[in-house]
């Protein structure tokens, strides 16, 4: 197998992960508030060079991600709290760039993947350097090997607070059929795996996102 090709992202530093759960009924009247309002102004601040959308039915959930090559310090304040009639719980995290992995493939893996699957952790600090070796010389040397889990970005958290997610990765797939891989059984299988499992706090919030649209460059 070629070996996994390394890279650093050349121009998102940091992204906000924005998430925003809403009422069944929400309806026509949110998405034209969240798409031509929210996420517009939010791209009008300067500091954000683009915006990737998805949305989870299984969970009412609209996500954004916006990308910037701003410090974390300076995005922590920079976007409003959501207010909607149809809102119901909101959720926010600014995360410091990591690295990323992607499988070898001419095509560009960023902007061809219909879908998100975002992967949350609470990482203690004695536990980071283990978690993050696992992640980047195992985990994912064995899920990319699937034909439909092209790419991984991984972030550390900003300031991450007592029982709060520490690390995200978000891994761009072009298939669902991903989740049922051979790939992705093998990868939960492994001894070291196993070891980590052993912990409390190794375990994930997971989310499957669909994609809503093209990327959105800022103004």
């Amino acid at each position: 197998m070629p070996p996994l090709s390394k890279t650093h992202t050349a121009k998102a530093q940091t992204i906000v992960y924005d998430a925003i759960t809403v009422k069944r009924e929400g309806g026509f009247a949110f998405d034209v508030w969240y798409h031509s309002h929210y996420i517009a102004s939010a791209l009008q601040t300067g500091k954000m060079l683009n915006v990737q959308c998805y949305v989870s039915p299984l969970r009412a959930t609209y996500v954004a991600v916006f990308e910037s090559t701003h410090t974390a310090e300076a995005l922590e304040h920079l976007l409003a709290e959501p207010h909607h009639d149809s809102i119901v719980s909101t959720e926010r995290h600014i995360g410091c760039f990591m690295n990323e992995q992607k499988a070898p493939t001419d095509s560009d893996p960023f902007h061809n993947a219909s879908l998100l699957y975002p992967v949350l952790f609470r990482v203690p600090p004695e536990g980071e350097k283990e978690f993050n070796a696992w992640y980047d010389e195992e985990h994912l040397a064995i899920l990319l090997r699937s034909a439909h889990w092209p790419y991984c970005r991984r972030f550390k958290i900003h300031q991450a607070k007592t029982n709060d997610w520490t690390h995200i990765a978000l891994h761009y797939l072009t298939d669902l059929r991903a989740l049922e891989s051979p790939e992705r059984d093998e990868a939960r299988a492994t001894p070291w795996r196993a070891r980590l499992a052993k912990n409390d706090w190794f375990k994930g919030d997971y989310r499957v996102l669909y994609r809503i649209g093209a990327r959105r460059e800022a103004p």
